[in-house]
């Protein structure tokens, strides 16, 4: 990164004045932390989701920020997650801020529900899919999501508005793993978590655990689908990887 003029600024995001050092001198904040999926217990959601970011939002504007650009969190996620309510907190602060602010809203990240962390073992051919696996979502990559944030510093189509991102494809779980099964040539087995046991389990997690509970309301969220649209990103028309194309580079890294 240093090799292409990028100056790195190692800091902790819950100490204030590291987030001053950081944004002293800079006009455009890109905020996409979050402590989810965090294997250190002491980055809580809490700690970094709810109070961290509060600061950077207030340093920022304290220190002449112009631009805020905040990776946030679709709608059609229940408010009630953790981590979702967390978000909408940090949007209302950075709507009031006085920068000029943009919400990136992505979809399902195919990197992440794709993967083996969340029951997605290509190797092995085993596959745990939320609900029945029947509703289609848009899939897309945190590579693309990371163009569309690029885009948006100094881009007025972008300017004091929610841009939610969905994926160029409308594919269900079940189809997914068809695209795998095609790509190895084999049968994969696949289990299914029912939704109301997802549900259920967020609500009973959420007072001790809150990315737990926040993973399992997600999970929900996906068995049902998403149906996202967004007329700037159809304007924009960029070219969005395919959960094929993701499938082949992963396919052929095993």
């Amino acid at each position: 990164m240093r090799s292409i003029g990028v100056e790195i600024c190692h800091g902790d995001l819950r100490s204030r004045a590291a987030i001053e050092g950081a944004c002293r001198g800079v006009t455009t904040v890109i905020s996409t932390a979050t402590a989810m999926g965090s294997k250190d217990k002491t980055l809580t959601l809490r700690a970094i989701d709810r109070d961290a970011q509060r600061v950077v939002v207030d340093v920022a504007r304290e220190s002449g920020v112009e631009t805020f650009v905040y990776l946030s969190v679709p709608h059609y996620l229940p408010a009630s997650a953790p981590m979702v309510a967390y978000k909408r907190d940090i949007e209302a602060r950075i709507r009031t801020s006085g920068m000029r602010w943009t919400m990136i809203q992505p979809s399902v990240f195919m990197e992440v529900w794709l993967s083996r962390d969340l029951g997605w073992d290509i190797a092995a051919g085993k596959i745990v899919v939320p609900g029945m696996g029947t509703e289609p979502i848009g899939w897309i990559s945190i590579v693309d999501v990371a163009a569309y944030v690029v885009r948006s510093v100094g881009d007025d189509q972008f300017s004091n508005r929610e841009v939610p991102i969905t994926g160029p494809q409308r594919l269900s779980p079940l189809d997914v793993v068809r695209v795998f099964e095609s790509l190895t040539n084999r049968a994969f087995t696949v289990r299914h978590i029912p939704r109301p046991l997802l549900v259920i389990g967020s609500k009973v997690m959420r007072p001790f655990n809150e990315m737990a509970a926040t993973g399992m309301a997600f999970m929900a969220a996906v068995a049902r689908g998403e149906t996202m649209y967004t007329s700037l990103q159809q304007q924009l028309g960029l070219t969005l990887t395919s959960v094929e194309e993701y499938a082949t580079r992963l396919v052929a890294s095993l």
